[in-house]
């Protein structure tokens, strides 16, 4: 069955010359069709320094994705996780563009000048410079992941986004952790028709360092009960977390998951959550402008 995941920091570990568990072999091995890298840069560092990462990180995608990823049949996709490096500097973000971004999120965990992370105060939201943002994404066509919003700034940017995505979540209900989704969240997104991504970090899933695909199960269950089995998929945070569930180590272990949850699952509900729900959300949205036409496998990268 083929997987889409919509995030990891694979990145962010190869440009530290740390070993990611995200790689081409483990992708293939796990049946990863498509797979989106984020762009993260620490937020204490300064400016600068931001800035150098992230075209390091840049150089580091393109040419893994020229000479390992396309010809595997393995689609990469490319996001900014946080954007108050870049602010609401227009020139940096057409750069971002130009360099194949197609999602952003606003914060980390920080407050910046563009919003409120979810560990920060919901006296805090959306900024003006943050309202701007969100606009001119949405007139260049660049998906806007609400992942690490406070709840006040995620409130305000869907009343402004079509199709939000919160790419790397869990359930608030379940474990009531900042950068989980609460009932009233998902059953928005599921009005707006996005899209969640579930990761597989136990402190988020159940609040400790170890969780199992029955914890993983529980996710499923519970957001299907309001209605989001069509938005639900993978945002696993491969390489941006510590632990993972029991037996998903690396993308290469995909296939056991999906065995289990097939045994518990109807087979359309488990196609959906493995690829089809963010394959069909991001041909909709890619497809919505000539200027970043998503890449099917039909239709081959360059």
């Amino acid at each position: 069955m083929d997987i889409a995941d919509a995030h990891c920091d694979a990145l962010w570990k190869m440009v530290q010359s740390l070993p990611p568990s995200v790689t081409a072999e483990a992708m293939n091995k796990g049946g990863v069709r498509m797979q989106n890298f984020a762009l993260f840069v620490p937020t204490d560092k300064t400016p600068g320094q931001q800035k150098e990462l992230l075209k390091k990180e840049m150089q580091l995608y393109h040419h893994w994705r020229k000479s390992s990823l396309g010809d595997g049949g393995i689609q990469p996709l490319l996001s900014l996780e946080g954007a108050g490096v870049l602010e609401d500097d227009f020139n940096e973000w057409e750069r971002m563009i130009e360099n194949g971004v197609e999602m952003a999120s606003l914060t980390w965990n920080e407050r910046n000048e563009l919003a409120a992370g979810s560990l920060q105060s919901n006296n805090y939201g959306l900024t003006d410079k943050g309202k701007n943002v969100i606009q001119w994404m949405n007139d260049h066509n660049i998906v806007f992941d609400a992942a690490h919003l406070n709840e006040k700034s995620f409130w305000q940017a869907v009343e402004l986004v079509e199709q939000p995505v919160v790419s790397h979540t869990n359930v608030k209900t379940l474990h009531p952790h900042p950068r989980n989704l609460s009932d009233d969240q998902i059953r928005t997104l599921v009005q707006k028709q996005g899209f969640i991504g579930l990761t597989f970090y136990p402190p988020f899933i159940n609040g400790t360092e170890t969780a199992g695909f029955s914890d993983f199960g529980r996710q499923v269950e519970h957001l299907c009960s309001l209605g989001a089995a069509d938005i639900i998929g993978f945002g696993s945070d491969f390489d941006g977390i510590t632990e993972t569930i029991t037996g998903m180590e690396t993308p290469a272990k995909f296939p056991s998951l999906i065995e289990w949850l097939l045994q518990r699952f109807d087979e359309e509900i488990v196609k959906k959550i493995a690829c089809c729900n963010f394959r069909r959300y991001w041909n909709n949205k890619r497809y919505d402008t000539k200027r970043h036409p998503f890449q099917t496998q039909d239709d081959p990268l360059e």
